[in-house]
């Protein structure tokens, strides 16, 4: 079997869909890239201020403080 990437403009994927439905089921399959889509999704939340990140630096800063604190007398 051949892998074919094919691009698609958002608003033809429905009909180009009712292509592939032309061919036998067990000769062509669609496939979706989930974790490029979730990779993508998460990208953009954070460019639109969506996602709050925190720089590494400063997490692991505060994760030492909160260890500190919990087992100062340990």
């Amino acid at each position: 079997m051949q892998v074919v990437t094919l691009e698609i403009a958002d608003d033809f994927i429905d009909k180009f869909k009712h292509v592939l439905d032309a061919f036998p089921p067990e000769k062509v399959f669609l496939k979706k890239d989930r974790i490029k889509n979730e990779i993508e999704k998460r990208l953009s939340a954070i460019d639109g201020g969506e996602e709050v990140l925190t720089p590494y630096a400063q997490g692991m800063g505060d994760m030492r403080s909160r260890l500190q604190r919990k087992y100062a007398d340990s």
